[in-house]
């Protein structure tokens, strides 16, 4: 069992929390709930906010700031936010409507992050596909969340299986229409009225390794974003390495923290799978300062990186040796636990070779319980063994 309560998605079940105990009452007659103590609880989603605001909120302080250095060019947060409302207004004239379900399959880094922004700013909620999935994937997951549309390129057309009834839109074969729609940010007329309060579905194997759809609201994602950018700290001067599909949620903590915070993303080439000395290449050839990956991944990294001053490890449980090869001053190294249903992340801790690597405690806002394996409906006192809930 590995479902973390997010106070994020329900302000009710916040409430009913408050009335708990925490970690620290040892007390046998109460369920041991712990949070974190040492900062503010209250939830950092405001009423009315969606997801791509965060990303708008940053292009109006700090529009020329680069957002994306591919190596072969730079986009700045304006120049990103303006691609994104073009293809928004594209979008709707082809008849797109808030609340529809909009597949993404790309396998270009820009060309994701300008899907992912436009959708969300026609109030719609998309669902991200790999480009190396295969066909029997797609097509159940297109089928289950009933998407009607699909984003993607024209060399990839060969990689979504027949889909009757679903518009597929290739960006770049469509970039000249696209391109003279308007660069200004939509008016609320032309976002729609939104229909739901999903941002986007995200699908898991399961345990049955049928694809299970994972649904985030944007409650849930920005309150996620807002704490993980207080917590982690990522700073603006950033260049953050972007190498997951965008069909795996710890791409969150690589692309939306990092622009909430006004950092710089890195994105891995389009169609290199990068690992051991070409990572590492990579990494020190691109001046990257901040890393987050699994770590096989970083265990695969055989030299260090001075560049690197903030390094995130997850998915996995981290090895000791790990924490002793990687740990330096002035390096801040987490590492952080959390299944996709928990929105991200839920657990964090910053590591230490003198230390046992644990997966820390709930991050702001979250709250874990450790539960009674017969019951999992009771939570079990201070010194138990259980199930993480």
């Amino acid at each position: 069992m590995t479902t973390l309560h997010n106070s994020g998605q329900s302000p009710a079940a916040g409430r009913a929390r408050s009335s708990l105990l925490v970690s620290g009452d040892k007390s046998p007659s109460h369920d041991v709930v712990l949070v974190a103590q040492d900062r503010p609880q209250q939830v950092r989603w405001h009423h009315g906010e969606r997801l791509h605001h965060l990303f708008e909120q940053q292009c109006d302080r700090i529009a020329q700031r680069v957002a994306v250095d591919t190596g072969d060019m730079t986009v700045t947060f304006g120049q990103l936010d303006a691609q994104a409302n073009q293809l928004a207004r594209h979008l709707r004239a082809r008849g797109a409507q808030p609340g529809q379900r909009i597949a993404l399959l790309f396998d270009q880094a820009v060309h994701s992050y300008v899907a992912m922004l436009a959708v969300l700013k026609i109030n719609a909620v998309y669902v991200p596909l790999d480009a190396g999935f295969p066909a029997e994937r797609v097509s159940a997951i297109v089928e289950d969340a009933d998407v009607r549309i699909v984003l993607s390129l024209s060399h990839l057309r060969a990689n979504l299986p027949d889909l009757p009834g679903i518009e597929l839109i290739t960006v770049d074969e469509a970039g000249h229409e696209i391109a003279r729609r308007g660069e200004r940010r939509l008016t609320g007329a032309e976002c729609g009225t939104p229909a739901d309060e999903l941002a986007y579905v995200i699908y898991t194997s399961g345990s049955t390794g049928r694809p299970k759809g994972v649904a985030i609201s944007h409650a849930s994602i920005c309150n996620f974003v807002r704490v993980a950018a207080e917590v982690y700290g990522i700073q603006p001067g950033d260049r953050v390495y972007q190498g997951m599909t965008i069909a795996f949620d710890f791409s969150v903590e690589e692309i939306w923290v990092p622009w909430a915070v006004g950092a710089t993303l890195v994105p891995r080439p389009a169609g290199a799978e990068l690992s051991g000395r070409a990572l590492h290449e990579f990494l020190a050839g691109r001046r990257v300062t901040a890393l987050c990956c699994v770590p096989p991944q970083l265990a695969a990294l055989e030299q260090d990186l001075p560049n690197l001053r903030f390094l995130l490890v997850s998915g996995e449980p981290c090895p000791k040796d790990l924490v002793t090869r990687w740990h330096r001053p002035g390096r801040r190294f987490l590492n952080v636990y959390g299944p996709a249903e928990a929105t991200v992340t839920a657990t964090w801790t910053e590591v230490h070779p003198d230390r046992p690597v644990t997966i820390g405690v709930p991050l702001p806002t979250y709250a874990t319980v450790i539960l009674d394996p017969e019951d999992p409906h009771r939570a079990l006192p201070h010194g138990e063994v259980g199930e993480i809930g």
